[in-house]
């Protein structure tokens, strides 16, 4: 196992503190942003210098990136059970 880098291990924190803070203040369609439209754009490059300085980071060290996010339309190995209320009264 190798050891991770100081460079390696902010850009993990400033990606996760930008994909926390981007969670947090996150609105319905319909509503106006908390955040400017601006701050918005600049996040998400930030966002993108980040990937790609850790992807050069990782392909130097000879490490593959294959995990990717999931998204909330990815199918996983989980199964979706429908359950029923139980009327009142009613007796298992």
């Amino acid at each position: 196992m190798t050891k991770e880098t100081i460079e390696a291990q902010v850009l993990r924190e400033m990606r996760l503190i930008l994909t926390e803070i981007a969670r947090e203040t996150a609105v319905h369609r319909e509503a106006r942003h908390v955040l400017s439209d601006d701050t918005i754009i600049k996040m998400r490059d930030c966002l993108a210098l980040i990937s790609a300085r850790e992807k050069e980071l990782n392909e130097a060290r000879g490490v593959k990136m294959s995990s990717r996010p999931k998204i909330g339309n990815d199918k996983s190995r989980s199964v979706r059970v429908q359950l029923k209320k139980s009327e009142p009264g009613a007796t298992h």
